[in-house]
């Protein structure tokens, strides 16, 4: 071979040598700055939807309404601070740290799920620091802190039982009150719910007997007494019923607390249920008799 023959096709080599090493060299460029993962045949015709936040899921919850249904609330209420929350609505009064009432519409679905009780209560956030209950108002004041709506009709929502902590939800109540005939009331409602497959609506809260209001310590007002009015509104077998409870650490059945709506608004001041139909209120309201609710 001729040397110039030669010399040409080692020059015809490296050439070649060169232009593949750039090409590879601009492939992996373009690649590390648009790199995708391998896809299947079937991903590439129908990719993967992608997972919902976890946040998202739960909060879907807060807008079924077979779960949580709005609840019936009272007339409006001269000074209210009107507090709307994931599973109940707060009529609150600023004057005495304390809800007027907390309503919320209570359904078997509510009654279940995975959310624990949460370790801690809550200042409200929402309330000035002047009118909100602090945690430390609680503190050897000899009183246990009661949910108005409880914690386990919650169950069904993380934000709801987290929400049922906030104090503007709570009331101080007696340790035995708190501890028995009350959470006997409220297992016998989420009870109903569960057996007969309904809804009731729950409005419950402080009665003030004492003028000016007991002040135990600090700024911690003391209800006299505590109320809870219910009604079921089944299209023909609407019924209503309401309780009384002393604040203090006897024990009774529950019907020695039952009492009428009627007198229930009369010790309180409230007008309760008050979008429910005049002859509807008038029917239910004056009739309470706990046989109707076995």
């Amino acid at each position: 071979m001729k040397p110039t023959t030669k010399a040409r096709l080692i020059f015809a080599a490296a050439a070649i040598v060169i232009v593949a090493g750039i090409s590879i060299l601009v492939h992996a460029t373009i690649g590390n700055a648009t790199a995708q993962p391998i896809m299947t045949t079937a991903e590439a015709v129908e990719p993967a939807l992608p997972t919902e936040p976890a946040e998202l899921q739960a909060g879907k919850a807060k807008f079924d309404k077979h779960i949580n249904p709005s609840p019936l609330i009272a007339a409006p209420v001269s000074g209210e601070v009107r507090l709307v929350r994931t599973g109940y609505t707060v009529s609150y009064n600023p004057r005495l740290r304390q809800p007027n009432y907390v309503a919320w519409t209570l359904t078997a679905p509510r009654t279940y799920g995975n959310n624990k009780r949460e370790p801690q209560f809550y200042e409200d956030a929402q309330l000035a620091p002047s009118q909100r209950t602090l945690l430390n108002d609680y503190y050897n004041s000899g009183m246990s802190r009661g949910h108005m709506c409880p914690a386990a009709d919650n169950k069904w929502n993380a934000q709801a039982m987290q929400e049922s902590f906030i104090l503007s939800n709570v009331c101080p109540q007696t340790y035995t009150l708190n501890g028995e005939d009350w959470e006997h009331l409220e297992s016998f409602c989420r009870t109903f719910v569960r057996r007969n497959k309904t809804a009731i609506h729950i409005i419950c809260g402080p009665i003030f007997t004492s003028n000016p209001p007991q002040l135990r310590r600090k700024r911690l007002y003391v209800p006299d007494q505590f109320f809870k009015a219910i009604v079921c509104l089944d299209k023909g077998a609407e019924r209503g019923i309401a309780f009384v409870y002393n604040n203090d650490s006897e024990q009774h059945p529950m019907s020695h607390y039952v009492r009428t709506i009627d007198q229930v608004e009369q010790l309180t001041g409230l007008n309760l249920f008050s979008s429910v139909p005049a002859k509807i209120q008038d029917r239910i309201e004056a009739r309470s008799d706990l046989r109707d609710w076995r």
